[in-house]
């Protein structure tokens, strides 16, 4: 707990830096945390027994990043790579790289692409609303995420009983879980009411943030579990790697996208 406690005082007021600068460094930031999180993605895969690429995983995630920076191209360069790269993978891995296993290799390089670069990229799309609503809804994702998995550990840790997905995640309970789920509606409704979204569009999107983020957790953790590790990597102390912190503000960060852009029409 005392790692956790000293890693978040360092990354917090660094992260809220980043959100507030916005444009091109936020940008990057966003680009670099990716990357990272793809080879600690490539690397859990190959402890299970195969070999997808890092590499093209990266190019899929820089070409959907791509789209969200450069708004003048539209969708455009996400279409281009969603309709060149997996091709183009497929053919290296059955005749360049002649892998033991070629078809799963490449499903697995694909997924990780669309699971990293399709979602991550809303982070992205979030801080380029017009201000002040691009700051608050990357501040509203992070805090309400945050704020659930805080609240899903300290139930768990308090009354959980009644294991959630034993085989996938031991430590995972139904008290934590509906422990966070009810953080991430409280959050929710405190930041909507601070940011002007409104405490009820606010809480609803906590509660299912809330929810939603325990399912991407569990995405990841059914990798680790065949994979035979705890965490993905070791780059924070006592949180594990890049994309143990990832596994639920990707669908989060979506989530708010979709929220955004549908409901209120940015």
């Amino acid at each position: 707990m005392r790692q956790r406690l000293l890693v978040a005082l360092v990354a917090i007021p660094l992260l809220a830096a980043l959100v507030h600068r916005g444009g091109w460094l936020w940008s990057g930031t966003v680009g670099i945390v990716l990357l990272i999180a793809a080879w600690e993605y490539a690397r859990l895969i190959r402890h299970i027994g195969f070999s997808p690429s890092s590499g093209w995983i990266g190019v899929m995630i820089l070409g959907f990043l791509g789209d969200a920076m450069i708004p003048l191209l539209g969708p455009r360069l996400a279409e281009l790579t969603l309709t060149l790269v997996p091709p183009l993978a497929l053919v290296w891995f059955w005749w360049v790289r002649r892998t033991e296993h070629p078809i799963a290799d490449w499903a697995f390089t694909a997924a990780g692409g669309l699971y990293l670069g399709w979602l991550g990229r809303s982070f992205v799309w979030l801080r380029n609303l017009p201000e002040p609503y691009g700051r608050w809804w990357v501040v509203f994702v992070l805090f309400v995420t945050w704020g659930a998995d805080t609240g899903a550990y300290l139930v768990g840790r308090r009354w959980g009983r009644h294991r959630l997905a034993p085989r996938l995640s031991p430590g995972k309970t139904w008290e934590g879980f509906f422990g966070g789920c009810l953080a991430g509606l409280l959050v929710g409704a405190l930041l909507g009411f601070l940011i002007e979204l409104g405490a009820g569009p606010g809480a609803l999107l906590g509660l299912l943030m809330g929810c939603l983020g325990t399912l991407g957790d569990l995405s990841i953790s059914v990798l680790k579990r065949r994979a035979g590790v705890k965490d993905s990597g070791n780059l924070f102390p006592g949180h594990g790697g890049m994309l143990d912190r990832l596994d639920s503000l990707l669908w989060n960060g979506m989530l708010a996208y979709l929220y955004a852009h549908w409901i209120q029409g940015f």
